[in-house]
């Protein structure tokens, strides 16, 4: 990697140590097909490498602390009557049985690390000392402990119940002494049929699985880990195919502990002594790993890694981000070791070339990308593992870059200075950027997907982080947005849980951008919705749809290129975008149009453009009697469109009614028709004077249609309807007020209020207010409930008759009590200082009157009592 740095330090944050630099030598690529020279080996540990770590375990520790590996009542080797000869070397037939002997001769006896077995008490005989020093000279010393270790083993292994504490950590430390026979003193022995044989590694994650993970209470989980860690580098074919399930057992063993900060004094030096077993464990799995397994293998840890960094606990998120950073700097040390310094060494069946290939890559940048934007621990732990993964990635594809892929790192090279790259001050944007030469489409493509589902309200990640690293794929979409289909269902399917206003600005320019870089000859494909494409093509064009930015352009491309016999070929919910473009143009035809049925999913649509491209289309197409009477099974649907408070939608909407409701048969028109007048109330007073007027029409429509043995049901609902209609006859607007009268004296009709239909028809305003007073003294009440929000209008002659229609109710009131007086007076004060002089002096006049009328109501009260 050149020119780029390690993270800075921050001193907020928690002290790590201190990073490798990579070479300062450009480093061949992993691919190379000659040996490198022996320089770099060299150059790597002068340059801050990282060395194989060689702690001491934990079970040699026990070994130096106890003097002893068998417990004081020792039954495992007395249990165990199978001779060692059936594991051995036949050289070793009879050393086995002496040793057979000499260990079934004391079973209790203790058993001495290897260490101090050399120096043997003297028993007082002579002769038995000869055979004791024949025995026991330096390699057989290291047979008996072979055999120990086996039968001790084997002893365990077939008990049914596998003992206590103590017995398991003893049977973890036979293991480890038993490699160690064979590995560092060269005792011949078959370890990988000796493991395979008694399931060694299934019985370990049998211990582990039954051990509790809410407490560090021994050395257990220190020692399974150190024991498998071992194993791994002595019988790696052991583990073949079990380092994910042992990784994820043990992860969540110590991710889950309590924070620790919290744990008891006592548990904290455990706690940090587990850990590093971890570490060493995760060591082990990765310098083991055979070449050819090798992007196999990582992708299995990686993905167990990024399972516990997702999680809803912040502690066990930080741990697993903290080992992810140390798992990437084992791997970065592997390839620069095992495979360009050590090159010469591959068999003939190994690969001469290693191409760098983990599919899980792009998702794992994506998260740590977002975690690099934090200025905790995690952030600085995550910022270190971008550090070295970048390392990995930049030597190790050098040779087999894209021609696109060289292009976009070569003009990011020259635009910006990649020495501060991995600085704590750097954001993801500009990290994302310098990995993007190297990153494979589908890699960049994860990268974009994590980001957008951290959009979500529940995301773990923060915003500001996601934002940037799209930012990235914003600057060059051409580079970054190749897969739009997957990009787009992406977005579709988290559309619902993102709420911000943040994060919603930040999808306006993706899907601007999406559409722009969309070939015309995609979206040609696109509009075909073949069936085996599933539902992404169709989650797509909502989307689009969705933004009026991007509606136009899609809608002109699909009526160009597009022929009208290549939109409906069946009646799907499929095709329902192509069929809601030819809608809104009024390019459709009836044999085309087929059943609308497909179009109620749309018209519940949360976008409001989607419902306005439905409704758009279902206007013009209502205006044919045989296209309106099949979208007759769409009236419920665009009633519920009728509570939209957008002018526009509800522009489209009425005269879809008004359509449907003049074609169809009246029985069939009768039953929503109940349902639709009732909706149309308070639309007689919106702001706009069409949707006043479209509404009061279809209301005079919907009365009609109403079938003669149901009139009963909408009765009240005309009945509401009179006030309304009669003070909207006093409208600005004459075709308002027109269409109010007209209305007026079809509800009149229904009614069977001759007298009221004859004023309503020759317009006579000043006498319908006291017709309707006089013939629903019942009413009164409600009347002047009704005519209260009039005082409030923004038109002056609304305002006017309320005050003209309040004053001459009062005096129908049968309640004439002084409080309803006053009820109706507090009414009508605000409008004693109304801007328009008529107002405030019809105003001003009637409350003297009311008040005058409630002073002789009292001198007559008065008399009465007196005559009393």
């Amino acid at each position: 990697m050149e020119g780029a740095q390690e993270p800075q330090g921050d001193p907020e944050r928690s002290p790590s140590p201190t990073m490798p630099q990579p070479p300062t030598q450009t480093s061949r690529p992993f691919n190379l097909a000659s040996s490198p020279t022996s320089e770099a080996a060299s150059e790597w540990d002068e340059e801050g490498g990282m060395p194989p770590r060689q702690p001491r375990l934990a079970w040699q520790e026990t070994w130096s602390s106890r003097g002893s590996n068998q417990p004081a009542e020792d039954s495992l080797l007395a249990e165990d009557k199978t001779p060692v000869k059936a594991i051995l070397p036949v050289e070793d037939s009879s050393l086995a049985e002496a040793i057979s002997q000499e260990v079934g001769s004391s079973p209790a006896q203790d058993r001495r690390p290897v260490e101090d077995s050399l120096v043997v008490e003297d028993s007082g005989s002579t002769q038995d000392s000869k055979k004791k020093s024949q025995l026991l000279d330096s390699s057989n010393i290291w047979k008996l402990r072979r055999n120990s270790a086996v039968q001790s083993i084997r002893a365990y292994v077939r008990r049914k119940e596998k003992g206590n504490e103590e017995q398991k950590i003893v049977f973890l430390i036979e293991i480890c002494d038993l490699c160690r026979c064979v590995t560092e003193k060269g005792v011949p022995m078959n370890l990988h049929g000796f493991c395979s044989k008694h399931k060694l590694v299934e019985h370990i994650m049998v211990l582990m699985e039954k051990e509790p993970v809410d407490s560090l209470r021994t050395e257990f989980w220190q020692i399974a880990m150190e024991t498998v860690a071992l194993l791994s580098n002595t019988v790696p074919t052991a583990l073949h195919g079990k380092r994910e399930s042992l990784l994820n057992v043990c992860c969540k063993s110590v991710f889950f502990l309590p924070p620790e900060s919290d744990m008891p004094e006592t548990e904290r030096a455990l706690y940090a002594k587990t850990m590093d077993a971890l570490d060493t464990m995760l060591e082990g799995f990765v310098l083991s790993c055979p070449i050819t397994s090798f992007n196999t293998e990582m992708q299995n840890m990686l993905k167990v890694m990024l399972d516990f960094a997702g999680s809803k606990n912040s502690t066990v998120r930080e741990r697993a981000v903290r080992r992810i950073e140390r798992l990437i700097t084992f791997i970065r040390w592997y390839l620069v070791t095992k495979i360009l310094e050590n090159f010469e060494i591959y068999s003939e069946d190994e690969p001469k070339d290693f191409n760098l290939c983990i599919p899980i890559l792009g998702k794992l940048l994506g998260h740590l990308l977002l975690f690099s934007s934090g200025d905790d621990s995690m952030g600085h732990a995550a910022l270190k593992s971008l550090f070295h993964m970048y390392t990995v990635v930049t030597e190790g594809r050098e040779c087999i870059l894209r021609e696109d892929m060289e292009k976009y790192a070569k003009r990011h090279q020259s635009l910006e200075d990649t020495t501060f790259l991995f600085s704590i001050t750097s954001t993801p944007c500009e990290i994302a950027k310098g990995f993007g030469g190297h990153l494979f489409p589908a890699e960049r493509l994860d990268i974009i997907l994590t980001a957008l589902e951290a959009l979500q309200d529940s995301s773990i990640h923060d915003k500001q982080g996601a934002f940037s690293v799209l930012d990235a794929a914003l600057e060059d979409a051409g580079y970054w947005l190749t897969d739009v289909p997957t990009i787009m269902e992406c977005i579709r399917k988290n559309l619902g849980s993102i709420h911000t206003a943040s994060a919603w600005q930040c999808l306006d320019s993706l899907l601007l951008q999406l559409t722009n870089v969309m070939p015309r000859s995609e979206v040609k494909n696109l509009l075909q919705f073949s069936r085996p494409r599933g539902s992404t093509d169709l989650g797509m064009w909502e989307v689009i749809l969705a933004m009026p930015q991007t509606l136009e352009k899609v809608l002109n491309i699909m009526m160009e290129d597009l022929p009208l016999c290549n939109w409906c070929t069946a009646v799907t919910e499929d095709t329902c975008i192509c069929r809601l473009a030819m809608l809104a143009q009024n390019h459709i035809s009836e044999e085309d149009f087929g059943n609308p049925v497909h179009l109620q999913s749309y018209l519940k649509h949360p976008s409001p453009e989607m419902r306005f491209l439905v409704l758009k289309g279902l206007c013009t197409v209502s205006e044919s009697p045989e296209k309106a009477r099949k979208i007759q099974v769409l009236l419920p649907d665009i009633v519920e469109a009728l509570q939209d408070t957008n002018t526009d939608m509800l522009m489209k909407a009425l005269p879809v009614l008004r359509n449907v409701m003049a074609h169809v048969e009246r029985w069939k028109a009768s039953g929503p028709a109940l349902q639709l007048a009732e909706k149309l109330l308070p639309l007689f007073d919106h702001e706009s004077s069409q949707v006043r007027e479209h509404s009061i029409c279809l209301f005079q429509a919907v009365v009609k249609a109403v079938l003669r043995q149901r009139k009963k049901e909408i009765k009240r609902t005309v009945h509401r309807s009179l006030l309304p209609l009669y003070f909207h006859m006093r409208d600005q607007s004459e075709s308002v007020a027109k269409a109010s009268g007209e209305a007026l004296a079809v509800a009149a009709k229904f009614l069977r209020r001759k007298e009221l239909k004859r004023l309503a028809k020759t317009e006579q305003t000043w006498n319908i207010r006291e017709c309707l007073l006089q013939q629903d003294r019942g009413r009164v009440e409600e009347y002047l409930q009704q005519s209260q929000p009039y005082l409030q209008a923004t038109q002056t002659n609304l305002r006017l008759e309320a005050v003209r229609f309040i004053g001459l109710a009062a005096r129908y009131c049968k309640d004439q009590s002084e409080e309803k007086l006053d009820e109706i007076l507090s009414a009508l004060q605000p409008l004693c200082n109304d801007p328009n002089p008529t107002v405030r002096y019809t105003t001003v006049q009637t409350t003297k009157i009311l008040t005058s009328r409630r002073y002789r109501m009292s001198e007559l009260l008065s008399r009465l009592l007196c005559c009393c």
